[in-house]
């Protein structure tokens, strides 16, 4: 069995060992040393990796009470191994981890909230709690965790032999199924709970915590949060964000918001005006498609090219051509695309139907039934030829009626 560094000195990166197990396992081998300080795959966080006599440690994992450590190549049993951890990775991962004990602590102690969940990526952290916490709760759980961080409080971890040793020790956490001996983390003066990871040793060394967003989930709270450089990093996105909003807006950091709010607003007024112009427009326009269809068999046969008009505008132009016997066939030509609608009142054939036709013309996909049927296309090159000889199909379907 492997003995395991990091349980009593999370700083420690670097160690010698032996080889006393080498697997292969597909086109890797699984190591296994008499001592290690990497942490495993484990406790919602990624493992520890490094290198065993300069050569890549890419992952670290648990098989029963084994500790695996996976290379490229083997390393025959009793050799001699010198370990060194990705420190940097280590410590992110560290700050994360005390952070989530301290936002847990918070959250417990403002708020009575229990911590159900937790997990840590490599590029953010999340934390479960068991009951909703509004956006206020989240910015004093927020406040109050940065107070404590920056008390510098020492942060402990003591194995317990037995469970009569935990007995008076207030714990906010006891993990279900632990059996003896159990590691305690205590930072001083507020938390304690058991966990089976590597620290910070002073609560200092989290940096800042920042929640970045809260959700609603599972009838509680999900909390993705950043501390340290992860942290100062979002920050740092942030301010180059609202300040690059400011430049673009002529105004102060400060009036950003603002002037995005009043932009904003004047927006929603324009495309108001916009609709009603459109509404206006589509009146006239309407107007004249039913002012220039022919006649076939005695329905009133529309079909036109409308260029730049939105493809949401058709079924409300087609509606307005639908006056007693009608069929009317929209196309509307963006330049790259070409949407189509066809709508009928008082004929037999189903536009399911004949849309079938308007597919295999222009390559396109579109459905529909009874009265009405849409689709698009890519624009073909000669779509107005192409709607010419679709206008001759469309007149010999009807004279069929």
């Amino acid at each position: 069995m492997t003995e395991r560094l990091y349980l009593q000195d999370s700083m420690l990166h670097a160690f010698d060992a032996t080889v006393i197990a080498c697997e292969a396992e597909g086109c890797a081998y699984l190591i296994e040393l008499d001592r290690s300080a990497f942490f495993p795959n484990k406790g919602g966080q990624p493992c520890d990796v490094g290198t065993l006599n300069n050569v890549t440690v890419s992952d670290v994992c648990e098989r029963g009470e084994r500790l695996l450590h996976r290379m490229d190549c083997a390393i025959p049993v009793g050799t001699a191994v010198h370990g060194e951890l990705d420190f940097a990775r280590r410590f992110d991962i560290m700050q994360q981890h005390t952070g989530e004990h301290l936002l847990s602590y918070c959250a417990w102690k403002l708020f009575g909230a229990q911590n159900v969940g937790f997990h840590c990526a490599l590029t953010y952290a999340t934390l479960d709690l068991d009951k909703p916490v509004g956006h206020a709760g989240i910015a004093e759980i927020e406040t109050l965790a940065n107070r404590l961080a920056a008390e510098n409080a020492a942060v402990t971890a003591t194995i317990y032999e037995t469970e009569d040793d935990l007995r008076g020790i207030p714990l906010r956490k006891h993990a279900e199924g632990l059996t003896a001996p159990i590691r305690i983390v205590t930072i001083e003066g507020s938390d304690a709970c058991t966990c089976c990871a590597p620290h910070v040793r002073r609560t200092g060394e989290i940096g800042q915590l920042k929640i970045v967003e809260a959700i609603p989930y599972k009838g509680g709270t999900r909390c993705t949060f950043l501390c340290g450089m992860r942290a100062l990093s979002h920050a740092q996105a942030m301010q180059d964000t609202v300040a690059s909003i400011a430049l673009r807006f002529s105004t102060a950091r400060e009036q950003a918001e603002a002037a995005v709010v009043k932009q904003g607003e004047e927006l929603s007024n324009t495309k108001k005006e916009l609709r009603q112009a459109y509404a206006a427009l589509d009146g006239y326009l309407a107007k004249a498609l039913v002012e220039e269809a022919e006649s076939v068999n005695g329905t009133k046969l529309c079909v036109r090219v409308l260029e730049h008009v939105d493809a949401k505008r058709l079924r409300t132009l087609a509606g307005a051509t639908m006056t007693g016997r009608s069929l009317t066939v929209l196309f509307s030509d963006t330049g790259d695309r070409v949407s189509y609608l066809l709508a009928s009142d008082g004929i037999k054939t189903d536009m399911g139907v004949l849309i079938g036709a308007v597919n295999a013309a222009l390559s396109g996909n579109g459905g529909g039934r009874g009265t009405l049927a849409q689709g698009s296309a890519r624009r073909p090159s000669d779509l107005s030829e192409t709607v010419v000889h679709l206008r001759t199909y469309f007149r010999n379907v009807l004279q069929h009626e």
